[in-house]
């Protein structure tokens, strides 16, 4: 048997959790769809009807806009949530808060000047105030200005030496522009500050599982402890299991992980890899795989190891389909060249 399965490498992107989850993908606002979804999910909401009569009774209650400002954030509803934050700001100009929900609200528009100009203006008014300094450093940071980044959360540490958000957002920092050894340093403060980090847990479980070092297991059972549910925890663990040859135990994960989200395509994919590669059943591989595909149907690499498994069986027809298939989603990828080359002679 050939081996055409390369095994998933896994390339998760550790997200931020100071200020913003994940790199906001551009958009003015909100599309229409998303809002309409979200204002369903909205006027259904016991809190926002709380809010809603509390603001009828206090008009001028500047706290009470915030509060629903933050509310239309969580749902998404953007333009709702900047029109909330801009009023509470102009019933009082000083609460630092409300011009920290202002800037939240920009950035998760990727509206990221006007978020900047909001969090220099609380740095400028609020001097003293480390969760201004904080992201505003991490601003620099997602525009890639590492020394204004380290400057604004350097000040921050000035005021207050032990913010576990500041050290974490050092190290990601570090791991970006690849000095590992700072970075995992600045995890691990992050965890003499705050023992119940989730986020460095869980970094620090990535940066030793590239070195292939059984210490990331630990850390990835932390997070798992923080968070036991996590799935990017849950599949950073079973990845790590395949790659140290622990098969059986990465199957356990991996399947764990399917019935929490039963359409995990990566996990679909590394169980379908370990049946073709490991134990050398290429029927149960190629269900896997097919259901990888049916989860994401541009899974170009999916598509290639169905070819594959198609090919074992026999199945000249549909192993070419697939093969050629992987190449229309990524025309570039070259084990599907080889294959569709070798198949065709």
């Amino acid at each position: 048997m050939r081996n055409f399965i390369k095994f998933l490498v896994f390339s998760c992107v550790v997200s931020l959790t100071v200020f913003v989850s994940c790199k906001p993908q551009p958009e003015t606002v909100v599309e229409n769809t998303q809002r309409t979804d979200s204002l369903l999910n909205t006027l259904n909401s016991p809190e926002l009807k709380e809010l809603n009569k509390k603001i009828l009774d206090n008009p001028n209650d500047a706290g009470l806009y915030n509060e629903r400002a933050k509310l239309y954030l969580k749902f998404r509803l953007l333009e709702d949530a900047i029109y909330d934050a801009k009023r509470a700001l102009r019933i009082d100009t000083t609460n630092a808060d409300y011009y920290l929900t202002e800037a939240d609200i920009f950035f998760a528009a990727n509206e990221t000047r006007n978020a900047k100009d909001v969090l220099e203006t609380v740095v400028r008014k609020f001097p003293t105030n480390t969760d201004g300094l904080l992201k505003l450093g991490e601003l620099f940071f997602f525009v890639k200005q590492y020394e204004n980044a380290f400057s604004k959360i350097n000040a921050a540490l000035k005021i207050n030496e032990n913010i576990a958000k500041a050290y974490y957002l050092k190290g990601n920092i570090y791991r970006e522009i690849g000095d590992t050894a700072k970075a995992i340093s600045s995890l691990e403060t992050t965890l003499d500050q705050d023992n119940q980090h989730y986020g460095a847990f869980f970094d620090l479980g990535i940066i030793y599982a590239a070195r292939k070092n059984a210490i990331a297991m630990e850390y990835y059972d932390n997070a798992l402890r923080v968070k036991p549910n996590s799935i990017e925890a849950l599949y950073a663990k079973a990845k790590l299991l395949q790659d140290i040859n622990k098969m059986d135990d990465a199957v356990v994960v991996y399947k764990g992980i399917l019935k929490v989200d039963s359409l995990h395509s990566f996990s679909l994919y590394n169980l379908g890899a370990i049946e073709f590669e490991v134990k050398k059943d290429a029927k149960k591989a190629l269900s896997y795989f097919t259901q990888a595909i049916n989860s994401d149907p541009k899974y170009a690499e999916a598509y290639f190891a169905r070819g594959a498994c198609y090919e074992e069986l026999k199945d000249k027809d549909n192993a070419i389909a697939d093969y050629s298939m992987c190449l229309q989603l990524k025309p570039n990828f070259e084990p599907a060249v080889e294959a569709l080359n070798s198949i065709k002679k």
